[in-house]
């Protein structure tokens, strides 16, 4: 008779384990999941010279202390420097886009006025991103900025 009451003590304790497990496995994937939803897969920070410089799925970001017509100006004279040649080039009042073909393929390159001291600056290389083309272009761009 006591056999009995050993399995249902053992089975009692299995039970136990089997509830931590599932608890455990429950917080790993909940906690996977918020990991995988936070969206900052692609930043990494390489360094600051004309204001705050970050590589975001793809893109280049800068800030410049510049007005975007400066930074507009800046840009086509690296082109210039670099030998890209200007496929599109427009310019709003607070806005401007240059898609130039380069060394490294299309190269696009976004300005936007935050405040009038204010322009950020993103530089795209290739339909996927390209960090050290973008780091590239972005030290001959740098002095200018």
């Amino acid at each position: 008779m006591k056999l009995p009451r050993l399995v249902s003590e053992h089975r009692d304790r299995d039970q136990g384990g089997d509830m931590k497990f599932k608890a455990l496995l429950a917080a790993l994937v909940a906690g996977g999941m918020l990991w995988l939803q936070s969206g900052c897969v692609g930043l990494v920070a390489v360094g600051a010279g004309a204001g705050t410089v970050a590589y975001i799925r793809g893109d280049l970001e800068v800030e410049s202390t510049k007005p975007v017509d400066q930074v507009m100006a800046a840009i086509e004279q690296t082109c210039a420097e670099l030998n890209f040649n200007i496929d599109k080039k427009e310019t709003k009042a607070f806005t401007g886009t240059v898609v130039a073909d380069g060394d490294f393929g299309r190269v696009v390159f976004k300005a936007k006025a935050r405040n009038p001291k204010k322009t950020e600056l993103s530089i795209r290389v290739g339909p996927f991103g390209d960090q050290g083309a973008s780091e590239l272009i972005y030290e001959k761009l740098k002095p200018k900025l």
